[in-house]
């Protein structure tokens, strides 16, 4: 809960210390949750971002000189109704109420053969738990997908362009909670960037130069989930890569504090009264692959010290080192975590068929790092609601598909 002073002050700078509990069905307020530590609305001045509070504190900077993209030839990629076509990638947009976004029956060109590479990948679920264990703070984790729906919550861009350059968008259409068809105008983004360099190589024998620009194509939209907003961005790389990337900004969610009061690390003083509790944003992101058809299979893969002690045999100047790689045999065996220590990744490959240089399976490789794990403790609310965030990877079996179409 919060108090407003003023119409165009930011709410979030006047956290209050009560929980109110609702009874959907009822429509009645069943109980109202009050800390045993009491902690009144501070007294500090709003803390806004609207453009007259930004005016009134000298104005946005003006040390900024003006980046124009332009593309006088138009774009590189085509549209054939939610299907588009760039670099030899091929892939139908779709979009649903939960999800947002969903890409589907993704297929590379390699020299006129149309290869298969995913079935379906979309966001499924995410979670926020938040840290601070005194109540009723136990109840803060939410489903922003699962809960609110990512698509329900998604912004239109006529209201305010978020991508730059040459843009073509698309509107979003379902079916909400009453029923009722719903569109969006211009929901998704689809625009191509420079990526830098994607190759280059000077010979020192002959000082020739062999340099290529990079460029990426950007399928994006972005949903507001109360305080916090998710710019959920699909990138295609011209070198076969796919990435997920999500930037989320907002404003912190916030709670009261009384002055001088020790936080005990759950937290930390944002402005005065202010405390922001510490908290995670852990992603479900839904792979459904393809890779030359549906008879996939899943590896670990883990950078592992070769062998033998030095002076070995077998290792004798003890420098070998190799990819460690674990099938995947069970549904148990296949929840994993991610390992710094070993810079673990998952190969995603079809044993059905070769590389035609390295005589290996064709494969995808799935790389997730640098994310803690689930932080609240087994057997804690959090924990039991939200098993997809207990691990990593979690791979299940997929015996059947449908048939492949382009529509």
């Amino acid at each position: 809960m919060y108090y407003r002073p003023h119409v165009d002050d930011s709410q979030y700078s006047y956290p209050l210390d009560f929980c109110p509990i609702f009874n959907a069905d009822t429509q009645e307020i069943i109980h109202i949750d009050v800390p045993e530590v009491r902690r009144p609305i501070n007294k500090a001045p709003p803390n806004n971002y609207h453009a007259a509070a930004i005016e009134a504190e000298g104005g946005f900077r003006k040390d900024i000189k003006p980046i124009n993209i332009s593309q006088p030839e138009g774009v590189s990629f085509t549209m054939d109704g939610r299907i588009i076509s760039w670099q030899n990638w091929k892939l139908h947009i779709g979009f649903n109420y939960r999800e947002g976004m969903v890409l589907s029956n993704i297929t590379f060109n390699d020299k006129g053969n149309e290869r298969p590479v995913f079935w379906r990948m979309s966001l499924a679920e995410m979670v926020v738990p938040y840290g601070n264990p005194e109540h009723p703070h136990q109840r803060k984790h939410a489903f922003d997908l699962g809960e609110y729906g990512g698509g329900y919550m998604t912004n239109s861009l006529s209201l305010g362009c978020d991508c730059k350059g040459a843009i073509h968008y698309l509107d979003a259409a379902f079916v909400n909670r009453a029923g009722a068809p719903t569109t969006i105008k211009n929901a998704i983004c689809i625009h191509e960037e420079d990526n830098g360099i994607l190759f280059k190589h000077t010979d020192f024998r002959d000082d020739s130069v062999t340099v290529t620009r990079a460029r990426k194509l950007i399928i994006s939209h972005i949903f507001t989930a109360a305080n916090y907003e998710y710019c959920v961005y699909w990138i295609f790389h011209q070198d076969g890569t796919v990435q997920l990337e999500i930037k989320l900004t907002g404003i912190l969610n916030t709670y009261a504090m009384n002055p001088g009061e020790d936080l005990h690390g759950w937290g930390t003083e944002v402005y005065p009264g202010v405390n922001a509790h510490n908290h995670q944003h852990l992603f479900c992101l839904r792979i459904d692959p393809n890779i030359d058809g549906p008879s996939n299979t899943v590896f670990q893969v883990d950078a592992a010290r070769g062998p033998g002690e030095v002076g070995s045999k077998e290792n004798k100047y003890g420098n070998a080192f190799y990819a460690k790689k674990t099938r995947f045999e069970t549904v148990e065996q296949a929840m994993s975590d991610y390992d710094g220590s070993s810079s673990r990744t998952w190969e995603v490959c079809n044993e059905n068929k070769l590389n035609p240089y390295s005589h290996k399976p064709v494969s995808y490789k799935l790389v997730s790092r640098e994310v803690p794990s689930l932080l609240p403790r087994e057997g804690g609310l959090v924990w039991k609601r939200a098993g997809f965030a207990r691990h990593a990877v979690h791979v299940t079996k997929c015996k059947f598909r449908p048939a492949q179409s382009n529509r």
